[in-house]
């Protein structure tokens, strides 16, 4: 508000800082109990369950990497008296590339292997979990601007243009004891501090858009702190919803983009028939606008916003494009951040 800076030691940077590096030294936890109990399980499922890991530390470095980025992060962190220094962004981000491509090795060399445990992210053999890998590896690869890879990457994921395009892999919720209710849910009409939608996201919307459903409009508009809300995000309909980690209709978007920056007739073609895949799920007609990158890219960045809204995408994209300026913004005075401050506690 008013150009204030970010607090470096609050909740809204500590909380998702601190989650991250809790899953990643779960995971190293796991990581050296594989280690140590070779009489109990196969090599190859040692190997996949490592896999397993791994990939969810790249995972879980890349939401670091999301919030710190030109303040880069640690990446090595396995040993707590002797943690790893500050790399930049660029080099962290090919550290991440690099874990989660040495994972899908072993993966792919064990394909039929089932994990040495129960896995609710995706499938429980290798060649199911591999294709969350190289989905996660594509999402990576056009962070890098690495469009071939990313291709590639899609191509051995569960990317499919027909398919629906809630497939993939998310957070799962329950009421069962010691299970979690997802977090993100509200009641429609809360009081309070409450999650609502910028208005722009409804009147920027093409007419018929069936994604506006991720909204509802509130009984009475809720005021704070000079903001206005009138409706509520509404994309989680109970409080065991599942959170969608990565999905089909995010991946039809990748192609999209690696497409449009590969540029070319045959390029932009194959862009618009997945973009007018994600449009006709919309309730849209098929595209009809200029078939020049700059406005496929607008298109896309488009498309991102609707069909990814409040997954998490939208500042990251921006901020991918250099548009972080034209978000909109309610009170004069007020700042965007292109990162959030490394934590007081690092």
């Amino acid at each position: 508000k008013a150009g204030a800076i970010l607090d470096n030691n609050t909740f809204y940077t500590t909380r998702p800082y601190n989650s991250a590096y809790l899953t990643i030294k779960n995971a190293n936890i796991l990581l050296s109990g594989l280690n140590n109990t070779k009489a109990l399980i196969t090599n190859e499922q040692r190997k996949i369950g490592i896999s397993y890991a791994n990939t969810m530390k790249a995972y879980e470095l890349l939401l670091a990497y999301n919030l710190q980025y030109d303040n880069g992060i640690r990446v090595d962190v396995a040993n707590p008296d002797s943690l790893g220094p500050f790399l930049p962004r660029v080099d962290a981000l090919k550290r991440i590339i690099g874990l989660n491509d040495s994972a899908y090795t072993d993966l792919k060399a064990n394909a039929s292997t089932p994990f040495p445990f129960k896995s609710t992210i995706y499938g429980d053999t290798a060649r199911d979990f591999a294709q969350f890998n190289r989905a996660l590896a594509a999402r990576l690869a056009v962070y890098n601007s690495d469009w071939n890879s990313a291709l590639t990457a899609l191509g051995n994921s569960f990317f499919d243009m027909n398919a629906d395009l809630k497939k993939g892999a998310y957070y799962i919720y329950s009421t069962a004891g010691g299970d979690f209710l997802n977090p993100v849910f509200e009641p429609l009409n809360s009081s309070g501090e409450v999650k609502v939608a910028q208005i722009s996201y409804i009147t920027d919307a093409e007419a018929g858009d069936k994604r506006l459903n991720k909204v509802a409009k509130r009984t009475t508009p809720v005021v704070q702190d000079g903001l206005t809300g009138v409706y509520d995000l509404y994309l989680y309909k109970t409080n065991i919803d599942p959170v969608p980690i990565i999905r089909n209709e995010e991946l039809l978007l990748i192609y999209a983009e690696a497409k449009i920056q590969l540029g070319g007739a045959t390029s932009f073609t194959d862009a618009v028939k997945a973009l007018n895949k994600i449009r006709n799920a919309a309730g849209l007609p098929n595209y009809s606008g200029a078939m020049t990158k700059a406005a496929l890219i607008t298109e896309m960045l488009k498309q991102r916003r609707y069909s990814l809204y409040a997954e998490g995408h939208r500042w990251i994209d921006m901020r991918r494009y250099n548009l972080l300026n034209t978000l909109p913004n309610d009170r004069p005075g007020d700042r965007v951040w292109p990162q959030f401050p490394r934590p007081a506690g690092e």
